[in-house]
């Protein structure tokens, strides 16, 4: 039962980086100091993008005249006229005027409420330090990238750290109108890795997703008579690859190739220096998904036939209204590698192939939000050799989420897993669902200075997620 734990904890780490290891890529303090404004322009409260936010980081982090509002000059590569003389000139081009990294600093103290963990309370400070570097090199190139140390403790056990890196490269506009066609590589699904009115990089709460962080649980090696089993540890999740991306006055696209995620054995330890969120291994088979939405009402996505405003401290006191409702599909389609060896040394290698589809729906209404999100999904052989039968997968969850005050949110989530298990596996869990409740409140203190009071309450499915039941959490957010 212990390999098979660490097994889990391992899974989340590579699979989505349990509890918001990428939750904040695009609250980036450099573009407050490129624009001279508050963190409020673009975001309901960091790391939630509002409507002005989504159309920025589409955009390829620019504004529409965006040079009206640059406060800081980017430094020129080449004179405007070279674009003339090409190709026996080269391209001109800029870089930032000033360095464009920004630091984000978290710390987290945790109490349990119902002593199940060996201690009362924990502390992780920090919790996660975050080194963030984003921005232009020119009119059609923009780039991301961050290092991020973590310490996470999985309910209560001793606390494990490590760093995971990412980075991508957009090429803006490759064809036709503006922002039809965008090419994106490098570590790609930020944003687009799973439903767009439920992101985990625009989250309000302490935690992911259940939808993105679950996974196929291993059996118990000893019970099922193996000495190794490498399985699908696949969750939704930023992974290395290359991404289409595209979008226009009410709608969105997004088309993915990549790796598939990183396949971790049973009773490795885990990382302990850098390692690349969602490396996947390079074999025959790549995974697909795709991103589409749609919008009804509320501020445009490209902004191109609204008024802009004179200057950008001149938007809205009420930056979170967007009265509008957003429509999304999300697929996902992949082949992970199984591997089964018995303890006589016996091997047995094959490939489950899986899919993912989810739909969603994000309803603002002046200070009040409302989202619901249901993935079904199925693996055919997930458990190699062990069985002949697939498991059917179910996910829902219900939002909501409300400004009692500018810098008081509320929100509350109730979300659900559920389970189609063959019957046939040795040291198999027969059931593994999951239904919880998180509520909780999100201070700004300052506009780049947060604090999260969060609780959890399982209703089924706590004895598979120990330590977390009934967890109260509290977490300062500090970025600059």
């Amino acid at each position: 039962m212990k390999n098979s734990f660490r097994f889990a904890c391992q899974a989340i780490l590579f699979g989505g980086t349990l509890i918001f290891s990428v939750s904040e890529a695009f609250a980036i303090p450099t573009f407050a100091r490129r624009y001279a404004t508050s963190c409020a322009t673009c975001h309901e409260a960091y790391p939630r993008l509002n409507a002005v936010g989504d159309s920025f980081r589409m955009a390829g982090f620019r504004f529409p005249d965006d040079e009206r509002y640059r406060k800081v000059q980017p430094v020129e590569l080449g004179d405007e006229a070279y674009k003339r003389l090409w190709p026996k000139a080269l391209w001109p081009s800029h870089i930032p005027g000033k360095s464009p990294l920004s630091l984000i600093t978290r710390f987290m103290v945790e109490a349990d409420l119902n002593g199940s963990r060996q201690s009362a309370t924990t502390f992780l400070l920090p919790e996660e330090i975050e080194l963030v570097w984003a921005g232009n090199l020119g009119d059609n190139i923009a780039f991301y990238g961050d290092i991020i140390y973590l310490q996470k403790d999985f309910g209560g056990k001793d606390p494990e750290s490590w760093a995971t890196l990412k980075a991508w490269l957009q090429l803006q506009s490759l064809v036709g109108p503006d922002n039809l066609l965008n090419l994106r590589f490098g570590t790609v699904g930020t944003q687009t890795m799973g439903l767009f009115t439920a992101r985990d990089a625009n989250i309000y709460s302490t935690h992911f997703y259940l939808y993105t962080t679950w996974f196929m649980r291993p059996p118990n090696l000893a019970q099922a008579g193996l000495s190794e089993f490498q399985g699908n540890n696949f969750s939704i999740g930023p992974q290395q690859g290359f991404e289409l991306n595209g979008f226009g006055k009410r709608w969105f696209y997004a088309l993915g190739l990549v790796n598939g995620n990183l396949l971790v054995p049973a009773g490795d330890p885990p990382p302990s220096d850098i390692s690349f969120v969602g490396a996947g291994r390079n074999t025959d088979h790549k995974d697909l998904y795709a991103n589409l939405v749609y919008k009804i009402g509320g501020l445009q996505f490209d902004r191109s036939s609204e008024k802009q405003p004179d200057s950008l401290a001149s938007s809205s006191s009420q930056y979170w209204r967007d009265n509008g409702l957003r429509l999304a599909l999300f697929g996902y389609t992949g082949t992970a590698d199984i591997k089964t060896v018995d303890l006589e040394g016996n091997t047995w290698v094959g490939e489950d192939d899986f899919w993912r589809l989810g739909v969603g729906l994000q309803h603002y209404i002046r200070d009040f939000q409302w989202s619901l999100q249901y993935t079904a999904g199925n693996d055919d052989d997930p458990f190699g050799n062990l069985s002949d039968q697939p498991v059917d997968s179910r996910t829902w969850h219900i939002e909501t989420l409300g400004f009692a005050y500018p810098w008081l949110m509320l929100y509350g989530r109730y979300e659900a897993l559920d389970l189609d298990l063959p019957t046939d596996v040795p040291g198999l869990l027969p059931v593994q669902d999951i239904h919880k409740i998180i509520a909780g409140a999100k201070i700004m203190i300052r506009p780049n200075v947060s604090c999260n009071v969060e609780g959890t309450y399982y209703t089924e499915g706590s004895e598979l997620e120990a330590g977390l039941d009934q967890t109260l959490y509290v977490l300062l957010g500090i970025s600059f």
